[in-house]
């Protein structure tokens, strides 16, 4: 049995004993009956915000919610629950530390960058849309001014730049919107150059999340699921590597320069 399926008896066990409904649930949850009966079955796993209104509703004290921050069960939810998850913890995040290898950061495409990057393997016209649009509202909260924006520090491997996704045109305008980030206070935007032999390089992108709690979370990908390691010692063990990875990039403003540099290049 997974870490869901058993987070999930435990909700209805508590529901029934307090003689509530899942539509009653869902009502506090914002979900309609449907997803919590998927919850309790351990098909879905539910935020932080939903486990709280029930531990209010159903009166369990605290221990619904530290359960739900102790338990590590998200490598076991299927891909649209970690995507989702991720979407999540974006929208609450008080600050992402972003490395990236491969390709541009989402939170910091530009609409024709993710458009050519989704083009290839979404062959309806109606998902691409959906897809792009989903992609560019996640960066609005990163975008909106004022001090309440979280802190997105990224480093970029030279190839993330130099990989044409598109065309030189689009390129071109990824670089440019890039240099337009860079202007923001909210950003730090380092590069990596491919000719920095003694720089030690993390083996795949990945993503430091920090939570409004406190915690952080280390987020990567595989080629079909996401990973999720909040194991306090990985956790220090990758920021440490992300910190000294950040003391050998570029500076901020020779990044930019370089940046402009490769835009140059496009145009």
């Amino acid at each position: 049995m997974t870490a869901a399926q058993l987070f999930g008896r435990f909700i209805k066990h508590a529901r029934e004993r307090a003689e509530r409904t899942q539509a009653e649930l869902g009502a506090v949850a914002h979900l309609d009956r449907s997803m919590v009966a998927r919850i309790e079955s351990g098909e879905r796993v539910p935020d932080r915000r939903q486990v709280a209104a029930w531990e209010d509703l159903l009166e369990t004290g605290d221990v619904m919610l530290d359960l739900w921050r102790d338990v590590d069960w998200y490598p076991t939810t299927t891909r649209n629950d970690w995507f989702e998850r991720r979407a999540r913890m974006d929208r609450e995040a008080t600050a992402l530390r972003v490395y990236q290898s491969q390709n541009i950061p989402g939170l910091m495409q530009t609409e024709s960058y993710v458009h050519a990057l989704y083009a290839p393997v979404l062959r309806s016209p109606d998902e691409l849309k959906r897809t792009v649009e989903a992609r560019l509202s996640r960066q609005d909260r990163f975008l909106a001014p004022g001090p309440e924006s979280p802190l997105l520090s990224a480093i970029l491997d030279e190839n993330t730049l130099r990989t044409v996704v598109g065309s030189q045109q689009v390129m071109a305008e990824q670089c440019s919107h890039l240099l337009e980030l860079t202007e923001l206070p909210n950003f730090v935007i380092q590069v990596v150059p491919a000719n920095s032999p003694l720089v030690v390089r993390p083996s795949a992108p990945l993503t430091i999340i920090s939570m409004p709690n406190g915690r952080d979370w280390v987020y990567s990908e595989s080629i079909d699921y996401g990973h999720f390691v909040n194991d306090p010692a990985r956790v220090r063990n990758l920021t440490r590597a992300y910190t000294r990875l950040a003391a050998d990039a570029l500076s901020t403003a020779e990044s930019a320069q370089f940046i402009r540099n490769v835009m140059e290049g496009y145009q």
